[in-house]
């Protein structure tokens, strides 16, 4: 594909972002944080004087996937949503990963450039996968995390899980596949988000590169688990299609010494957007206490 038609589905992808924006509260900043592998991009929702809560979204959703959670979280806590570098978002990257750690710095870099002492770090998915890194290799900086419905981390995909993967990520009819098997009957995407996501697949089309191996997924061995001093909450999906959640659950339960495992009845994957209300008040209940 000509460098024109590739340019032209960027602007396209860069329009269905700032249109997912508009689920948004009116208050939300967007801006760019410089580390060594990139341009990264931040939205933010809140006070800067109150403690700062960063988010980490799921593959190929972008930071637009908290449409349903920011306007609660960012009463009390300052909403930072980290575009994670290599993926499908607003995020420019100019340097490959090279392994997991390499990912923990930048994420470390960030931090650190925007004075950030401390934080509580929250992760779905992918974002999940991220945060476990984080505060396995970073501990000092995260006063609590959560995770949501682990990519990996646990234990592994289920074989089926790679059929949609790369189904999703070859064409935007892969999205709205992906889509109905993870949520079923139980919940339908806003037709914002889902063009976004429709979007970034045409870009992905376009592009001729291979994708960068830098050691995700993962699954975590129970010595670097067993070092995990943070206070975590891991929360798995009833519903999850992905990998078996009850066995999760069970390698999960005793895994790190202040981990809290529980199993959300009735939601799958993306539990935050499906049950936002529980999710909220969940999530607030465990930072606040």
């Amino acid at each position: 594909m000509n460098d024109q038609k590739t340019n032209q589905l960027k602007l396209e992808y860069l329009y269905s972002y700032k249109r997912s924006l508009e689920l948004w509260p009116e208050n939300t900043l967007s801006y760019y944080v410089n580390t060594t592998h990139g341009k990264t991009f931040i939205l933010e929702c809140g006070e800067k004087s109150n403690p700062p809560l960063v988010l980490l979204h799921g593959a190929k959703m972008s930071s637009t996937m908290w449409f349903p959670n920011v306007a609660s979280w960012s009463k009390n806590y300052r909403v930072i949503c980290i575009d994670i570098l290599g993926d499908n978002n607003r995020s420019i990257m100019n340097r490959n990963f090279s392994d997991r750690a390499s990912y923990a710095y930048w994420l470390l870099e960030i931090l650190n450039e925007m004075q950030l002492k401390k934080i509580n770090l929250i992760g779905l998915s992918y974002g999940a996968l991220h945060t476990v890194n984080f505060i396995s290799l970073v501990p000092d900086r995260v006063e609590k995390a959560v995770i949501m419905s682990p990519a990996a981390t646990y234990i592994p995909f289920d074989n089926i899980f790679y059929t949609y993967a790369f189904d999703l990520v070859r064409s935007e009819e892969g999205v709205n596949r992906f889509f109905s098997w993870i949520f079923k009957d139980r919940y339908s995407v806003p037709t914002l988000i889902r063009s976004q996501m429709e979007a970034a697949m045409r870009l992905n089309e376009s592009k001729t590169t291979s994708p960068n191996k830098e050691g995700f997924p993962y699954i975590f061995t129970d010595k670097e688990l067993a070092r995990i001093q943070a206070p975590i909450l891991l929360m798995l999906g009833e519903c999850e299609v992905m990998y078996d959640s009850k066995k999760a659950y069970s390698r999960a339960l005793h895994s790190s010494p202040n981990i809290t495992v529980e199993m959300v009845t009735g939601v799958g994957h993306i539990m935050s957007m499906e049950n936002p209300e529980f999710i909220n008040k969940r999530v607030l209940l465990y930072l606040d206490n």
